[in-house]
């Protein structure tokens, strides 16, 4: 069923049978693996801080049941995609050997955990925002099962031949993929503030783009007509270099005309756009032509950058191409203050604040030594060290000092992380028993900081607990905006 395109590629796997037998047989495949995966993710802090763990995914689980539901109604219709959906579902869970109502709720995590704000108001998703590069592939899944993302080459009779590029805990075409007729479809995540249950899944439509279209204007038709959970770009490219983007946000559909770039240069590029708009959750730089496929596979841990072009893609013997460029200074510098961030978040997931203080401090002393203007993020970096303090500290000595570096802080961030500070603040003087009085009003967290001004001390030690430090984002959660 399987075999690699090259050694030391991402896994390349040839499904032959119907798609529902595909999907099948891929999801006895991942069992195994599956399992691991979602033991873990249960336990990471992207489901929150421990103390709402239980809460969340009872939530989840009746909002994905209750979707189920709405599935199963259109089993009957008469449009192939919407009839296929519940039944994909449903081989997937039986591969899996699990409730098909779970197999709904895994085969939706890549999204809800690259967007948690669309549940936790006062997280911001940078990684999301509409400027930000459609190549870079940002995945907390990605980032700890680094080795597991996959290309998938569907050769049922009854479509199109289609290669799509997956992660582990999805079925269908997580980040896109590209089909016999020089069709391409690239997905793109963008910030959701808040999830439609009426829904469907970015990856399977564009799985059912790849499978069944060879044309951008029908393409066009069928996309008009949809909703997702979230919000997702779909960057559709034909032989030609007609290039269109459709972006659904939930209920919302616009379409707009997409600019090019000079494929030749995708990997200059990819290490480019990384130096300058890198995120702590960025793992590999993807850029997929009619019949090209660019990966560079970005590995932190171990220092290294892979660079893959997969070319003649439908021919019998595919052409692949790697290399290992050199890594510049400030790459190498990137991945060590990536790592003491991760090591942070470890910690903090194990609520070992020791090891946690530590990382972070390590950080902010290797950021001081890196050539450059280092002060926004160094001013990040402190900011969230001292959140680690307020989360775990509780004498009232060490609350005021925590409030007075605040103060300092507070002139060197930008809008969203002076907010965050201004939230800090607030918090603590309520905790000291001291009356409100911030430095400013906040500019985008307006509600959080208005919702927890009323709230008392009481309240107040719950929210400490219940707050969620993200090192690796560079930022904290208030989840009284749950």
């Amino acid at each position: 069923m399987s075999a690699p395109f090259k050694e030391n590629s991402p896994l390349y796997i040839e499904l032959f049978d119907n798609l529902e037998e595909s999907i099948y047989q891929l999801a006895a495949l991942d069992k195994e693996d599956v399992n691991l995966a979602w033991s873990n993710l249960k336990e990471s802090s992207y489901f929150g801080p421990n103390i709402l763990k239980g809460a969340i995914h009872k939530l989840f689980s009746q909002v994905f049941a209750y979707q189920s539901t709405f599935l199963k109604e259109k089993e009957d219709s008469q449009e192939f995609y919407k009839s296929s959906y519940n039944k994909l579902i449903n081989s997937y869970a039986k591969g899996l050997g699990i409730r098909a109502k779970d197999a709904l709720y895994l085969s939706f995590m890549h999204e809800y955990l690259n967007n948690p704000s669309a549940i936790f108001e006062g997280i911001k998703d940078h990684h999301l925002e509409s400027n930000s590069p459609i190549e870079l592939i940002n995945t907390p899944i990605q980032e700890t099962f680094n080795d597991k993302l996959r290309f998938v080459h569907f050769k049922s009779p009854e479509n199109l031949e289609a290669i799509v590029i997956q992660n582990l805990m999805s079925p269908f075409a997580t980040y896109g993929g590209v089909n016999e007729s020089g069709l391409s479809v690239q997905l793109v995540q963008r910030d959701a503030l808040k999830i439609n249950y009426h829904g469907m899944s970015a990856s399977f439509l564009a799985l059912v783009i790849l499978l069944g279209f060879n044309d951008i204007v029908e393409i066009e038709k069928f996309l008009k007509g949809q909703q997702l959970v979230f919000h997702w770009e779909f960057h559709v490219k034909d032989s030609l270099g007609n290039y269109k983007i459709i972006a659904i946000d939930g209920q919302e559909v616009e379409i707009r005309d997409g600019q090019s770039r000079d494929t030749k240069e995708a990997f200059k590029y990819h290490l480019e756009i990384y130096k300058k708009k890198h995120w702590p959750t960025t793992v590999s730089a993807l850029t997929i032509g009619s019949n090209d496929i660019f990966l560079s596979l970005i590995d932190s841990k171990n220092f290294e950058i892979k660079q893959i072009h997969y070319s003649d893609l439908f021919q019998s013997r595919p052409s692949v191409t790697k290399k290992t460029p050199r890594l510049s200074k400030s790459i190498k510098e990137i991945f060590t203050i990536k790592n003491y961030l991760n090591h942070a978040q470890v910690a903090f997931n194990s609520n070992n604040s020791e090891d946690c203080y530590h990382q972070i401090q390590l950080a902010i002393v290797f950021a001081k030594k890196m050539a450059g203007n280092q002060k926004p993020l160094i001013a990040k970096l402190e900011l969230v060290f001292m959140a680690c303090q307020y989360i775990f500290e509780s004498h009232r000595e060490t609350q005021q000092y925590i409030h007075q570096n605040l103060i300092k802080l507070y002139p060197g961030l930008g809008p969203y992380h002076k907010d965050l500070a201004l939230i800090l603040m607030q918090r603590l003087q309520i905790l000291m028993n001291e009356e409100i009085n911030l430095l400013e009003g906040p500019k985008e967290l307006k509600r959080v900081v208005f919702t927890e001004s009323k709230l008392g001390k009481l309240a107040h030690q719950a929210l400490k607990k219940t707050t969620l430090l993200r090192p690796n984002h560079l930022d904290f959660c208030p989840t009284s905006g749950l």
